[in-house]
């Protein structure tokens, strides 16, 4: 009867895989840190309004998301998913005039330029953590594409780390923006400031919109990326060189 039994266990296990008890993965994983501090080069590749290369590409800083990792087990353990959970999406800056061309940045998360929140972005992954081991994963974060002439995005978002045993952690709250763009809009700011508002897309109104936009975004959360914080800063600094009365 017991031989018996267990060729039915079996045949119902082989049929409905789901179904046989998995046994504890020996992987002990916690989360040690959480830092938008690093940053790297992201290269953008350039074609034009037919879609054709044009050999142009530029490149400019962008902070990595990084979380740190500790398995204290004795087994490895398996990153299997990242989930992007998107609360916020907003655009910070003044128009500045564009080309037609259009940019591909090679994020490692693309945000399509439709997303509207909340929105979720799943990537995939086959993260192998060894036992008694610490170590991170970075991501760099963007819009799936965009024109010159469009402005940095700014995104507010947690991300959830799933492990192929069915556990997952969540991250804090961050705010991250993708820097393309802001050079320009700190351009035509510049210009506003010394000659004025006549033949620039750029008005004074504007200006002093985006610039408390940007404050308030930077100042508002606990993880904010370092080109959100230089680009406020210098936002304010443009602002507060406006002539009095402007």
């Amino acid at each position: 009867m017991i031989a018996a039994l267990g060729g039915v266990l079996g045949l119902v296990f082989l049929l409905f895989p789901d179904l046989q008890p998995r046994p504890d993965s020996g992987a002990e994983v916690t989360v040690v840190d959480v830092d938008l501090a690093k940053e790297e080069e992201i290269r953008a590749d350039w074609t034009s309004a037919g879609g054709e290369e044009t050999g142009k590409t530029t490149q400019w800083k962008a902070s990595l998301v990084t979380v740190v990792l500790r398995n204290s087990g004795e087994n490895p353990a398996l990153v299997s998913q990242a989930e992007f959970d998107f609360s916020y999406i907003t655009q910070v800056g003044c128009p500045y005039g564009a080309s037609g061309l259009e940019v591909k940045a090679r994020y490692d998360v693309k945000v399509p330029t439709t997303a509207k929140v909340p929105f979720k972005q799943i990537r995939k992954l086959k993260y192998s953590l060894p036992p008694h081991e610490q170590e991170r994963i970075a991501f760099t974060v963007g819009p799936e594409t965009a024109f010159d002439g469009s402005l940095p995005s700014v995104y507010t978002f947690t991300i959830t780390l799933r492990l192929d045993d069915g556990s997952s952690f969540t991250t804090p709250k961050m705010t991250y923006m993708d820097p393309s763009g802001s050079a320009s809009v700190l351009e035509a700011g510049e210009q506003v400031v010394q000659h004025g508002e006549k033949g620039s897309f750029t008005t004074v109104a504007c200006l002093k919109e985006q610039e408390h936009l940007a404050r308030e975004l930077s100042e508002g959360s606990s993880y904010v990326s370092a080109e959100l914080k230089r680009y406020s800063s210098k936002l304010t600094g443009l602002v507060g060189r406006l002539p009095q009365g402007a």
